[in-house]
């Protein structure tokens, strides 16, 4: 009894001495700290995501108990033209938006990074299309673009522009321009804040050497600055790419997928399946079968940070 009472406080300090040396380790403190963001993630994030998985393996329809189909569902998805068709807008409307956003936020980022009068104003300012709710900004635009009465075609019939209203959400072609300009306006600022912060963080005295080289302001930007902000660019290249193939909002509010199809994305199809047709096994197919693009986008995102790191 008397050999246990004194092991014990020995074995205490021996386990309190391996935990403060656990603590002091890198390593396992960043898995502890890590944890609970892990277990977060995986509870809100992973179930969701491993529910879509199954649900799209099988014939579930709203009120009735899933049956297993394997890859029927895709099969039959794959076979569609509505499909494709809405692979091609949905590709067309991020890419198209992402290159004015990416090219608009490196050149309001550029001016920003200037000294000028209200350059703190300006900042603030630049950050009301992005923070304004989706919903409100996107009727006031449908509003705008209106085609019994548009306010822009007002506008430009009164300046002498045009002689005829023109078919924003009529025509297919206008409808997705139309979609485009809304998403790189709201875009634009995420973009231009980011690419500030790291166009500020890099050192002066690099630009200061490049300028004793002769390097002109273009070659400066190019061989200096760019390629010390590329991982900021691949981040924020690849959130945006995510959250506009994935949009649902803006353009459910601003067209609803038309006229016809001309604008119905991965988000819409999604929705009419699931929601308003009620066939949740396909519509949870059409989701999934985006998961490889961006599985792969995010792959070689990463690869890119580490090659430049």
């Amino acid at each position: 009894m008397k050999a246990t009472v004194q092991s014990s406080p020995s074995l205490w300090k021996q386990m309190n001495e391996r935990w403060n040396r656990t603590l002091h380790r890198e390593e396992p403190l960043g898995y502890i700290l890590s944890a609970p963001s892990l277990i977060f993630l995986a509870v809100m994030l992973g179930y969701p995501l491993v529910l879509a998985l199954y649900l799209s393996m099988t014939n579930k329809h709203l009120g009735s108990p899933p049956k297993w189909v394997g890859f029927e569902n895709f099969i039959n998805l794959f076979s569609t033209s509505l499909y494709w068709e809405t692979f091609k807008n949905s590709f067309v409307y991020t890419l198209i938006a992402l290159a004015f956003k990416f090219i608009g936020g490196l050149l309001v980022a550029q001016m920003l990074n200037r000294e000028f009068i209200g350059k703190r104003l300006a900042r603030a300012a630049l950050l009301l299309p992005w923070i304004v709710p989706t919903v409100f900004s996107t009727l006031a635009w449908r509003w705008m673009f209106n085609p019994a009465n548009s306010i822009l075609n007002l506008l430009l019939r009164q300046w002498g522009v045009i002689h005829e209203n023109l078919p924003w959400l009529i025509k297919g072609d206008w409808a997705m321009g139309t979609l485009i300009w809304i998403n790189v306006w709201r875009g634009v600022p995420f973009f231009a804040i980011t690419f500030l912060a790291a166009l500020q963080s890099v050192s002066e005295e690099l630009i200061d050497a490049a300028k004793i080289d002769g390097a002109n302001a273009w070659q400066r930007f190019w061989r200096v600055v760019f390629p010390l902000i590329i991982p900021v660019v691949v981040v924020v290249v690849l959130m945006s790419t995510i959250s506009t193939l994935g949009d649902f909002e803006l353009p459910y509010l601003l067209t609803g997928g038309g006229p016809g199809n001309s604008t119905n994305v991965f988000g819409i199809l999604t929705f009419n399946y699931a929601v308003m047709n009620g066939v949740i096994g396909v519509g949870s197919a059409v989701a999934v079968s985006t998961l490889p693009i961006l599985a792969a986008l995010v792959i070689q995102s990463l690869r890119e940070v580490r090659r430049k790191d």
